[in-house]
């Protein structure tokens, strides 16, 4: 089969092309819409690279609740300045990218007088987080995954991608790009020791590893520490 990007020969049982890193299944953005900005799989399918081999994770769901490995990681109070954008927003630049519906991780609608929300984005994914109930702005968000095959891991850092890129819709490639620089997505880096934090103007991303969980991703506003 071609690659829809590059139109190089690609194996029917490759999901990521050789040559230029994009997924197989994925559709061409300059076949659709030349106005509409998509985000590419590039980032993600190069951390898969350093997951599946240099990294070599071998983790294996674990049985373990939201609230406890989300206090390992943090402690954010239940109100604060926040990361200064609405959940419908973030909804919407998120569900709006190809790469989250490719993945099936489009974000929830959930309570608007709610003060937080927790629920499965996928079977390996929990979303976790705080909002303000008057104006629907994000406090904090986390995100636990638990890896365990190759798939799971795909989806997890493609997540992450988004949600780095519905963020800084602006800059969105090279924001996303820093950040998972920062959080250990590099070659040589070992995530099952990762502890990494990327603090990208007013916002603090961090990805730690927790024995026994898996992951936690968490999206907080630097004040808020």
């Amino acid at each position: 089969m071609k690659c829809k990007y590059c139109n190089a020969d690609v194996s029917p049982a490759e999901k990521i092309c050789p040559k230029c890193h994009h997924s197989v299944f994925a559709e061409n953005p300059k076949n659709k819409n030349p106005r509409k900005k998509y985000l590419t799989i590039g980032v993600a399918a190069i951390a898969f690279i350093f997951i599946a081999t240099t990294v070599g994770i071998t983790l294996q769901s674990q049985q373990a609740t939201s609230s406890e490995a989300a206090q390992q990681i943090t402690q954010t109070a239940a109100s604060g300045t926040g990361i200064d954008i609405t959940y419908d927003k973030l909804k919407d630049r998120f569900n709006d990218s190809p790469n989250a519906k490719q993945e099936k991780v489009l974000l929830q609608n959930v309570n608007k007088g709610s003060d937080s929300f927790s629920y499965n984005l996928a079977d390996s994914i929990l979303l976790s987080g705080k909002l303000n109930p008057k104006n629907q702005q994000i406090i904090s968000i986390e995100m636990i995954a638990t890896p365990a095959n190759k798939e799971d891991s795909v989806r997890m850092v493609t997540t992450m991608g988004v949600f780095i890129e519905s963020l800084f819709p602006s800059d969105a490639t090279d924001k996303r790009q820093a950040v998972l620089s920062d959080l250990g997505f590099r070659q040589g880096s070992n995530l099952q020791e990762a502890d990494n934090t990327s603090i990208q103007g007013d916002i603090r991303f961090r990805f730690v590893a927790v024995k026994g969980t898996g992951y936690v991703f968490t999206i907080s506003n630097k004040a808020d520490e």
